[in-house]
C-alpha cells in the first residue's frame, strides 16, 4: 500500500509511516494559475492525503487531477484523507437555482473511484448520505478536547446545529451541556442568546464547542451570552479554525482559551488529528 501526500498535509501524513510507503505527490503552478501534478507509480490501494484549505479552489482540483491519474494507472481502491472538506457548509438547497455543493463534490469524489473518504467532523454528517458509493468516515476528536477541558462545569453549543458536538465532549467530562437559543425582543428588535435548558452558568466555568471559526462572529456572541449569564472563565474548542479577518483579535477579547486542531494550521492548534485519521483509515483497510 502506498500514502500519498500532498505537500500541504506531510505532517498529518507522517502519522501513517509504517502502513505503508510515504510519497509525496509532485505539485506545480503554471504563469496562467493552470496546475499539473504527477503521482508515483502505486500499488492496488493508496491513501491519498490532501489539506484542501487554503487555496480551496487549486486545493480541490489537484485532488481530482491526482485521482484521475491513480484512475489511469489501474490503482484499485483509493481512500481519500481529507482533515478539512470545503463545501461541506453548502449541504442543502438555501435558494432555488443554487447547488447543493457537498453533494456536487462527494459525486465527483465517487466519479473518480473514490472507495472511501475520511474526514474530521463534517458540518453536517448528513452529508455522506447523498452519495453512498463513498464509504464517509466522519472523525470527531471529542476524547482530546475533553482532555484539554478537564474542570469546565458545562458545556455549550452556540446553536442547535453543534448540539451533537456539546453532547460528545460533556458526556466524556460528565458534565452537563445546552445550546445557545436565539430571542427578539418584539419592540427594541435586540437579540439575546439564552440557553435552551435550564442550565445555571452563573460562577461556572463554560466551554463552547463548534466545528468551524470563520470571521469570529458566532463564538463571541456565544462567550458574551455566557459571561453575561455570569461565567466565570470562558473557553473554546473549535475543530477547523480558519481565523479570517479579525477573527483572532475578536476570539481574545473574550475567550479565555482557545483550542483548536491542526486540520487547519493555526498558532492555537492543540489537538493532532493525524493519529486520529490514521486509526480510522486502519479500520478501513
Amino acid at each position: 500500500m502506498h500514502i500519498l501526500t500532498f505537500q500541504n498535509a506531510l505532517d498529518i501524513a507522517e502519522h501513517f509511516e509504517g502502513l505503508g510507503k510515504v510519497v509525496q505527490v509532485e505539485e506545480r503552478t503554471f504563469p496562467d494559475g493552470e496546475v499539473l501534478v504527477r503521482v508515483p507509480e502505486a500499488g492496488p490501494v493508496v491513501v491519498l492525503v490532501a489539506r484542501l484549505y487554503p487555496g480551496v479552489n487549486d486545493s480541490v482540483f489537484k485532488l481530482f487531477l491526482a485521482l484521475d491519474a491513480l484512475n489511469d494507472m489501474g490503482v484499485g481502491r483509493v481512500v481519500v484523507v481529507a482533515p478539512y472538506l470545503p463545501y461541506a457548509r453548502q449541504d442543502r438547497r438555501f435558494r432555488p437555482g443554487e447547488p447543493i455543493s457537498a453533494k456536487a463534490l462527494l459525486k465527483t469524489l465517487a466519479n473518480l473511484s473514490v472507495g472511501a473518504l475520511v474526514a474530521v467532523d463534517l458540518h453536517k454528517p448528513y452529508i455522506a448520505d447523498y452519495v453512498p458509493r463513498v464509504a464517509v468516515r466522519n472523525v470527531y476528536p471529542a476524547e482530546e478536547f475533553a482532555e484539554r477541558l478537564k474542570g469546565v462545569d458545562a458545556v455549550v453549543s452556540p446553536d442547535f446545529g453543534s448540539l451533537h458536538r456539546a453532547e460528545a465532549v460533556a458526556r466524556i467530562l460528565g458534565v452537563p451541556y445546552t445550546y445557545f437559543e436565539k430571542y427578539r425582543d418584539r419592540e427594541t428588535g435586540a437579540i439575546t442568546l439564552m440557553p435552551r435548558r435550564d442550565l445555571e452558568l452563573r460562577g461556572a466555568r463554560v466551554a463552547i464547542v463548534d466545528d468551524i471559526l470563520s470571521t469570529g462572529g458566532t463564538l463571541v456572541d456565544a462567550c458574551k451570552a455566557a459571561r453575561t449569564l455570569g461565567a466565570s472563565e470562558v473557553y473554546a474548542a473549535v475543530t477547523h479554525c480558519q481565523l479570517l479577518k479579525d477573527a483572532r483579535e475578536k476570539a481574545k477579547s473574550c475567550v479565555d482559551r482557545l483550542i483548536c486542531t491542526d486540520s487547519i494550521l493555526n498558532e492555537f492548534a492543540e489537538v493532532k488529528v493525524g493519529p486520529l485519521l490514521r486509526r480510522e483509515v486502519e479500520k478501513l483497510l
